[in-house]
C-alpha cells in the first residue's frame, strides 16, 4: 500500500507524473526564455555603452533596458506560477482575484511611488534633460548630476545638492547652451558717443558687483527709429542661473547711471531689455 493510500488519497500516479513533467517543461521553457531575453538585453546595454558617444543618452538606454529586464523578470514569474497552479488543478481565479485586490491596496499606498517611477521613465524615454545640463526645476537652478527612475539629483551653484521625486516635478527649463542672450536697448537723449561711455562703464561695474556676463557685452550702432528715440543696442550674454539678476536689476541700474551722467531717458522712453532669438539658419 503506498503513503497516499495510507493518508486516504486516492491519486492517479500517472496523472500525477504526467502533471509533474508538464511543470518541469514549463519552468525550463520560461527559465531558457528569460535566460534568452536576459542575454539580448545585456548586448543591448554593452552594445549602448560601446557606440554611443554622450554619456547622457547612454545613460538613459541604460535605464530603461534595465527596467525592460526587471519587468520582464516579474512578468515571467507570474506567469509561470499561474501556469503551474492551473496544472496543479487550483483554480486560479480566486488567486487572480486576490492579486487584484492586493495590487489594489498596494498601488493606494504606493501611488507616490508609480507616479514618480512613470515620471521618471518619461523624463528618461523622452530626453528631456540629461546629466550634465543647466535646469531649472521648480523653479530651482542647478547642473543635473543624476536622473533615476524615482529621482532627479540637482547641484545649485552653491554646492547644496537637492532631490527632486520625478512625480513632483510641475515646471522645467533647460538651458542647452553655458550663455543667455539679451539685447538692451538704451534710448538716446545725447550724443551716441556720450552715452555708450557711460553705458559701458555702467556695464563694468555690474559685472564686477554681479559676475553676471559670460562675455563682455558688445555694443552696436545706435537705429534710428521714427516714431522713437535713437536707441543704442548692447548684445549681452548672461551666465545661466545667474540670468535672473541681470533681468530684474540691470535696467533700473542703467537708467539710474545715464541719469547721474546727465543723459537721462527721453520723456516717454525708458531702458529695456528682452531675450535676444537668433535669425533663421542662426544659432543663439
Amino acid at each position: 500500500m503506498t503513503l497516499f493510500h495510507r493518508l486516504g488519497l486516492h491519486v492517479d500516479v500517472g496523472q500525477l507524473v504526467v502533471r509533474g513533467g508538464k511543470i518541469v517543461v514549463i519552468i525550463a521553457l520560461a527559465w531558457i526564455a528569460y535566460a534568452v531575453a536576459r542575454r539580448v538585453i545585456r548586448s543591448a546595454v554593452a552594445a549602448a555603452t560601446a557606440r554611443i558617444e554622450q554619456e547622457s543618452r547612454r545613460e538613459r538606454i541604460t535605464t530603461v533596458l534595465l527596467l525592460i529586464n526587471s519587468v520582464l523578470r516579474w512578468v515571467v514569474i507570474f506567469l509561470v506560477t499561474i501556469t503551474v497552479l492551473d496544472e496543479l488543478g487550483i483554480d486560479v481565479r480566486p488567486v487572480l482575484a486576490a492579486a487584484g485586490v492586493v495590487g489594489l491596496a498596494v498601488g493606494f499606498g504606493a501611488q507616490n511611488l508609480v507616479r514618480d517611477v512613470v515620471s521618471g521613465f518619461f523624463i528618461i524615454m523622452e530626453g528631456q534633460y540629461a546629466v550634465g545640463d543647466l535646469v531649472e526645476i521648480n523653479g530651482v537652478f542647478g547642473r543635473v548630476e543624476q536622473i533615476g527612475l524615482r529621482t532627479t539629483r540637482l547641484r545649485q551653484p552653491n554646492g547644496q545638492l537637492r532631490y527632486f521625486f520625478n512625480g513632483t516635478i510641475t515646471s522645467t527649463n533647460t538651458y542647452t547652451t553655458e550663455s543667455i542672450a539679451y539685447v538692451l536697448n538704451v534710448p538716446l537723449s545725447a550724443s551716441e558717443q556720450e552715452v555708450r561711455g557711460t553705458v559701458e562703464r555702467a556695464l563694468a561695474d555690474f559685472d564686477a558687483e554681479f559676475q553676471v556676463f559670460s562675455q563682455p557685452p558688445e555694443i552696436r550702432p545706435a537705429v534710428e527709429l521714427p516714431s522713437y528715440a535713437p536707441v543704442l543696442k548692447v548684445d549681452l550674454r548672461a551666465i545661466p542661473g545667474r540670468h535672473d539678476i541681470v533681468q530684474s536689476k540691470l535696467p533700473a541700474r542703467l537708467t539710474a547711471a545715464l541719469a547721474r551722467a546727465g543723459h537721462p531717458a527721453p520723456e516717454g522712453t525708458e531702458v529695456s531689455m528682452a531675450l535676444r532669438y537668433p535669425a533663421p539658419g542662426q544659432s543663439i
